[in-house]
């Protein structure tokens, strides 16, 4: 596949270190996150990102445009209707989020025109609307989103950061709820929130990608780092297993039942004995998710020459 970024856009001069490791405390991880562990992080996520805009690119030269949309972005989700929903409820709390930012302006005139002010209020409102909602409904033939109730994977991460605060302090818990509102945004709104991750991912400004689609990225990268925490606390638990004991990686805190909160979500209530993430562990995720197993793709297929799909994390 052609590479639509140069050699020499690799986007040093921005980096989002800080924020991924804010992301990986909030997830579970120490609260001082090891430093050569959130560099590896942020690669990943940068490759993964300029990855899905390649894709994205072509997606959206089919349909005849060269600018990149949520649309494009939304497309490559489209086969996993879990993260498709979760999308789905990310607009939902943004439009409520600018809903509640909104000043309240009240003019003389609104008491002698009221319906006209009130249409153009509601075509102020129209011109930044988002669309991912649409979008998903578009794709969603079977109508398989509205039918999802309970995220497993989002429950146990809520179960995790609750068993994690049990006993904190309020200093503690402070820097905690701020590590746990860390995202790729810059902040609120669609015209000036995604200044600092056009800047990461797009840096020589050779792909034209709309605030929507950026939005969208947003929400995958962040996904992103959560998978990744999430796999390497299975790998811990997986690393609890005794020889001859199968039932050894349910001993303790590292095993929960999704239908009680009094047990741990792979890790024992509190933070301060948790172990921060390694670079081995990360590898350890990378080759386990990327390792073919079987299929068109497995180690015993004949046409071995033709290439591999570009699997993504957060999708």
């Amino acid at each position: 596949m052609v590479s639509y970024f140069t050699i020499d856009a690799t986007g040093e001069g921005t980096n989002f270190q800080k924020e991924i490791s804010n992301m990986m405390h909030g997830f579970g991880d120490n609260p001082n996150p090891n430093a050569a562990t959130v560099v590896l992080v942020e690669n990943i996520v940068l490759q993964q990102l300029r990855s899905m805009l390649q894709e994205a690119l072509n997606n959206s030269i089919m349909r005849g445009s060269n600018v990149i949309t949520n649309y494009d972005i939304i497309y490559l989700v489209r086969k996993n209707p879990v993260k498709l929903k979760r999308l789905h409820d990310y607009q939902i709390k943004l439009d409520r989020i600018d809903k509640n930012r909104q000043p309240i302006v009240s003019t003389p005139t609104e008491t002698i025109l009221p319906g006209l002010i009130l249409e153009e209020e509601k075509d102020l409102t129209l011109k930044k609307k988002r669309t991912h909602i649409d979008v998903i409904q578009e794709l969603d033939e079977a109508d398989e989103v509205s039918q999802i109730k309970f995220d497993a994977i989002d429950y146990l991460r809520k179960v995790r950061a609750s068993k994690i605060t049990e006993s904190m302090s309020y200093e503690k818990y402070e820097a905690y709820h701020k590590a746990r509102c860390s995202s790729f945004r810059s902040g609120y709104g669609l015209s000036k929130g995604f200044v600092k991750l056009e800047r990461w991912i797009n840096p020589n400004k050779e792909l034209k990608i709309h605030s929507l689609a950026l939005e969208v990225l947003c929400f995958l990268a962040y996904e992103t780092v959560a998978e990744i925490v999430d796999a390497v606390f299975l790998i811990r638990q997986d690393s609890k297993k005794k020889s001859g004991d199968p039932f050894s990686k349910f001993e303790g805190g590292y095993f929960c039942n999704p239908q009680s909160l009094n047990n741990a979500v792979y890790i024992k209530s509190g933070y301060e004995g948790v172990p921060a993430i390694t670079v081995a562990e990360v590898r350890e995720v990378l080759r386990r998710y990327f390792t073919p197993r079987n299929g068109m793709n497995g180690l015993f297929y004949r046409n071995m020459s033709m290439d591999l799909p570009v699997r993504y994390i957060a999708i």
